[in-house]
């Protein structure tokens, strides 16, 4: 018999199937069979077995198999000779398609196909050939009969409706395909039984069956538990079959009263335009919304419960009727009652006349958190502000537990870095036990997505950051016993010896580029290995060019370098493999091989390289049939698409906080249940169907899956399942510029119907607006973009909505109140200074007034921060950057005065920036450093350069009289309790000369300054018998000097300089020397205040990283910044006039 047991809990339909259970252990069936329990995720199964144990104290000997293969195991058991597999699985029906498809193009009902081939690509033929068996499985399941008629050499669809001809016509090559695919299976040898044709003969099996009632009495009955929908065809197979077994569906339905004929609006309002049209009613008044909520998001369900109503069954109710005690009760009730709230007709006198006032909706309460929407400003803000609410419900609930709680969202996997980031990053005391499910194994083993990586090679540029993550992975370190300090010094190898891209000159081709070895890897081994070899750093002829042997290698550090160069060889193995077409058989095997050369793994990955192992075996098993070569490309789609199907953690882990992905069957109850990511976007999921799927265009049947409905469906579940709190969380603002962001269309219906239905506590006076916006407020909270925002540590009305136990943050947000708004830092002194410091270079000296918020972030804190989006370039060098063209400058300033100082008088009076001229013993050295554009291109970059740096050589050589050498001479200066110590090395003669190519900058001035201040205080000049003159700093747009300064003077000035910068070891200094300049210069604020923050051609100080940590604002530091600027500054001014 066929039993239909349904409830509106999940946990009643678990008792339910509990007592039979224990029904059927006590009628004398043998204890030996097992039940078997129909359920269509691992979670339910688990979830039964924790029920079941909790219950009867075990739970044992009861198995939980999927639909599909339950009744592929009755096929087994009523069908001869059937194999364990169908020949018709989507794998092997996509292999068996690869093979004919190519054999059909020429005949006329397949010239679309033809044309979308007509290139010849083998991974468009893959991919189309498993779309096409995608979609005959779905036929398999959803249509049946469609099948059997193309098996009886119809070319038409069986069903009986106005538009089979075109739909036919506009596909008329499905039903030649498919016999060709059934003639190929029988060919092979296979059997032509599938789940279309097996159906029928199960059925008449069934049938045919001696159904006495005894019969019955002999075998447990089976339990199909929690499915929220089943196709047509397996349940005719369950109600064939209880006519020999006991059947019971414990079906979980949200409402006890019949909803089968409820639409939703849109339904309705279709409805009524057409009868206008026809100008007849056609019965619309009938059409019944009931609840709004299930209307809308259940028609999955309807459909599914009118199924089940249409064969002969017994029902047994087991609803519970919910006493609401909150907004989210209230819900949940309306849901199972079928009433809306807001209809004053469905109420009768004593509901609108309660409490003497006439008003429909429901008062809740403004301490009701049973239902919450908190809108964020990325995933990352989501899972903050998530776990801050979680811990405040265990600590407001004492008898709540991790397991009590699940998050859901569309797609884990997009979340699963920032669970990870966010949840498992906290303090201990702070931590919450957390479990992530419903992962394939490539998106959690750092071994098998690197594995993918390595298989993809072909596909790739083979850029230094690419193969560098490819050489972290542990189980490849260890293969090629590289610890992590030989890792850093080869990533630092290989970025100095400038290795960007490509294997070699020839692989650059393969991207339709010049053949340029500049920048490759064989580039970048070459001056590694030459490095090593060669005690001289200078150019070396190669076979066909020079090469610059790099020269950081030394000693036992070559030991790295074989490793690496180990690693590259088999890297370079991969790389031919993976541009090789052969057999899947063939392919399969190397593959393997490469698998043992590349990775050592350890106790923990070995579970890894045996499901990649057994992938590889699984890959044969599908494509045993397929003889033909494939390329790498296919081979790659089939290997990925098979490691997907590999998943992890799909059980939910008991006393954790389960995160997964939204899908069916996932009405497990829980006292909270939180979902994320309800993006307007995001969810609904959205699904495109393939063009030339028939059911696409052919009129919808009952049962027919469809992504969108099943998201709705979900979405009702989450609803009902959760028991105390229901959670929903979404990207509100845009964290660029936080413009608002519209929620999923369920949450905003959801959100709609609240409105509509209820009212806070005491605000039925208000008009309909208010009532509605006020409520919106309450069941809404807007989150601020960042953790550390001072909303969520203080002690208000808002305590409810803005909260975190984050004492990192708590402290932040102290430190942006005490100051004045700064964005990061609170600028107060430190109190506790640093050491007393006796000694000073002077290099760090001129480096701390260059930047003095930089020096205190990174000496005081050992913090750096980085411009946004700053990394590594994997792109060869296309021009000089600010550093690079510095060092040339510097090397071309050199060649220049060494140039003009050993000229003849044939050639003193020859310019040196003619192109005949270049200095091409730089450029070749460039070029073999990897630091030059290539070709003519690099000729170019390097001519402006030698022009700026002859004119400047000019003026140098001028200055310093001819004088060939600078001196260097040592200071050490004694200021109060502090010693001077540095080097002067640009002395020529009686004149300090510094340069830059560039324009003078007020950084320049400074260091010239303190320099000369030096070089006048200091007594030993004057003992080595130098006599000074003038201080220079000559740069391309003009001369700057200083005279001599008295020697009191300079110590005076430099006790002042060093008094500053004593204070800017405990609290940043406001002191930005470009600004400060353009302010004691030109008394002008409103240039100062735009001199700092730059415009659209050049950036202002106030963008560097450090200052934006510290003064976002000048203005607001404008009085303490112009102080200090005017006492450092002024003297410097009054004798850069003076000279």
């Amino acid at each position: 018999m066929l039993y239909l047991i349904q409830s509106n809990k999940m946990e009643c339909l678990a008792e339910s199937l509990i007592s039979c259970l224990q029904e059927s252990a006590g009628q004398g069936i043998s204890v030996f069979d097992s039940d078997q329990i129909l359920v269509q995720s691992p979670g339910m199964s688990q979830w039964l077995k924790i029920q079941i144990a909790e219950n009867l104290g075990i739970a044992a000997n009861i198995d939980f198999p999927l639909p599909s293969s339950f009744i592929w195991q009755l096929y087994q058991q009523h069908v001869a000779n059937l194999p364990e597999q169908s020949a018709f699985t989507k794998p092997n029906m996509t292999w068996k398609l690869m093979s004919i498809l190519p054999t059909m193009l020429e005949q006329p009902e397949f010239a679309a196909i033809e044309q979308y081939l007509s290139d010849s690509q083998p991974l468009k033929l893959y991919q189309l050939a498993g779309k096409i068996a995608d979609v005959y499985d779905q036929y398999l399941v959803y249509r049946p009969d469609w099948i059997i008629h193309w098996e009886a050499g119809h070319n038409d669809l069986p069903d009986e409706q106005s538009n089979n001809k075109s739909i036919c016509e506009s596909h008329p090559w499905q039903s030649i395909l498919w016999r060709a695919l059934v003639t190929n299976s029988e060919a092979l040898g296979e059997s032509a039984f599938h789940r279309a044709n097996l159906h029928h003969t199960l059925l008449e099996a069934l049938h045919t069956q001696d159904n006495r009632d005894d019969q019955a009495n002999t075998v447990k009955p089976l339990m199909v538990f929690g499915i929220s929908a089943m196709p047509m065809q397996q349940l005719e197979v369950l109600s064939a079959l209880a006519e020999t077994r006991d059947v019971l569906i414990f079906w979980f339905n949200p409402s006890q009263h019949y909803w089968g004929d409820i639409v939703d609006k849109k339904t309705q309002a279709k409805a009524q335009l057409k009868a206008i049209d026809n100008t007849e009613s056609g019965g619309v008044e009938f059409l019944d919304i009931g609840n709004p909520l299930l209307a809308s998001w259940g028609k999955l369900g309807r459909d599914y419960q009118d199924m089940l109503l249409g064969f002969e069954l017994q029902q047994q109710d087991d609803f519970v009727d919910i006493q609401p005690e909150c907004l989210l009760q209230h819900i949940q009730s309306d849901v199972n009652h079928l009433q809306f709230r807001a209809t004053a007709d469905d109420l009768d006198a004593s509901e609108l006349l309660s409490n003497g006032k006439a008003y429909p909706k429901v008062e809740i309460a403004p301490t009701d958190r049973s239902l919450q929407v908190h809108a964020c400003h990325s995933k990352v803000r989501e899972l903050e502000i998530l776990h801050d609410q979680l811990l405040k419900r265990f600590n407001d609930n004492p008898d709540w537990h991790p397991g009590d709680v699940i998050v859901m969202m569309p797609d884990v996997a997009t979340y699963a870095p920032f669970i990870e980031g966010v949840f498992g990053a906290v303090d201990s005391k702070l931590a919450i036990p957390y479990a992530i499910s419903d992962r394939n194994v490539g998106q959690v083993s750092p071994l098998l997505s690197s594995f993918l990586q390595l298989m993809k090679l072909h596909q790739s540029r083979l850029t230094l950051s690419e193969v560098l993550s490819l050489l972290e992975v542990p189980a490849v370190q260890r293969k090629f016993a590289i610890d992590a300090q030989e890792f850093e010094l080869l990533q630092h190898w290989l970025t100095d010896a400038g290795v960007r891209w490509g294997w070699d000159e020839q692989d650059k081709q393969r991207w339709d580029l010049p053949p340029e070895k500049q920048n490759t890897w064989v580039f970048g081994l070459q001056r590694l290995l030459a490095g090593y070899a060669m005690t001289s750093t200078e150019l070396y002829q190669g076979k066909q060019e020079l090469i610059a042997a790099y020269a950081d290698i030394e000693g036992q550090q070559a030991v790295a370098l074989g490793k690496c160069y180990q690693f590259t060889v088999a890297l370079l193995k991969v790389l031919a493999f993976c541009q090789q077409s052969q057999n899947i058989e063939h392919k399969v095997a190397q593959a393997l091989e490469l698998l043992a050369e590349l990775y050592d793994a350890d106790e923990t990955e070995q579970a890894d390289m045996l499901i990649l192992r057994e992938t590889l075996e699984k890959m044969l098993v599908h494509s045993h049939q397929y003889t033909q070569e494939i390329d790498q490309d296919v081979f790659v789609s089939e290997l990925q698409q098979n490691i997907q199907e590999n998943g992890v953690g799909q059980r939910f882990l008991a006393g954790y906080v389960n995160f997964c992905t939204l899908m069916p069957m996932r009405s497990i109850p829980f006292k909270m249940v939180c979902l994320l990511g309800m993006n307007d976007s995001d969810y609904p999921r959205q699904s495109v169907p393939m063009g030339f799927d028939l059911m696409r265009l052919a009129t919808a049947k009952r049962g027919d899956r469809s992504r969108r409905l099943d998201d709705r469906y979900l979405f009702l579940e989450a609803l009902l399942s959760a028991r105390e709190q229901l959670y929903f969380s979404y990207q509100g603002f845009s964290q660029k510029d936080n413009s608002p962001m519209a929620p999923s269309i369920l949450l905003s219906e959801l959100m709609e119907y609240c409105q509509q239905g209820f009212c806070l506590s005491g605000q039925w006076v208000l008009d309909v607006e208010d009532t509605e916006k006020n409520l919106l407020a309450h069941l809404t909270v807007k989150h601020k973009l960042q953790p550390f925002h001072q909303a969520y540590f203080e002690i208000n009305g808002e305590a409810e909505s803005y909260i975190s136990f984050n004492q990192k943050q708590q402290a932040i947000a102290e430190q942006l109140q005490q100051a004045s708004h700064a964005l990061m830092f609170n600028n107060a002194a430190l109190s506790q200074s640093l050491e007393q410091t006796t000694q000073l270079e002077l290099d760090a000296l001129i480096q701390f007034y260059q930047n003095p918020a930089k020096v205190f972030f990174i000496q005081r804190w050992q913090t750096r921060f980085y411009p946004l989006g700053q990394q590594n370039s994997d792109e060869e060098p296309f021009a000089f950057d600010g550093l690079d063209r510095y060092q040339v400058n510097e090397r071309l300033v050199q060649h220049a005065l060494d140039t003009q100082r050993n000229a003849t008088p044939d050639t003193a009076t020859e310019p040196l920036n003619k192109p005949q001229n270049i200095n091409l013993g730089l450029l070749n050295e460039l070029r073999a450093e990897g630091k030059l554009p290539p070709g003519k291109i690099g000729e170019l970059a390097l001519r402006p350069l030698t022009k700026q740096s002859t004119d400047l050589a000019q003026q140098i050589s001028q200055l310093s009289q001819s004088i060939n050498t600078p001196q260097s001479v040592d200071i050490e200066l004694q200021i109060d309790d502090l010693t001077l110590l540095g080097r002067v090395d640009k002395l020529y003669g009686q004149d300090l000369i510094l340069w830059r190519t560039g324009k003078l900058r007020a950084k320049d001035r400074i260091a010239l300054y303190l320099q000369w201040l030096c070089l006048c205080a200091d007594s030993s000049i004057t003992a080595s018998k130098i006599t000074l003159n003038q201080a220079h700093f000559i740069s391309t747009e003009k001369l700057y000097s200083l005279p001599v300064v008295d020697k009191e003077a300079a110590l005076q000035q430099l006790a002042v300089w060093l008094e500053y910068w004593q204070r800017g070891a405990d609290q940043v200094l406001h002191f930005y020397p470009e600004a400060a300049w353009q302010w004691v210069t030109s008394q002008d604020v409103n240039k100062t205040l735009n001199t700092f923050k730059g415009n659209d051609f050049a950036a202002g100080e106030g963008t560097e990283a450090h200052i934006q940590r510290v003064c976002p604002d000048l203005a607001e530091h404008f009085e303490n910044f112009s102080q200090i600027a005017e006492v450092l500054l002024l003297p410097l001014v009054a004798l850069g006039e003076a000279k």
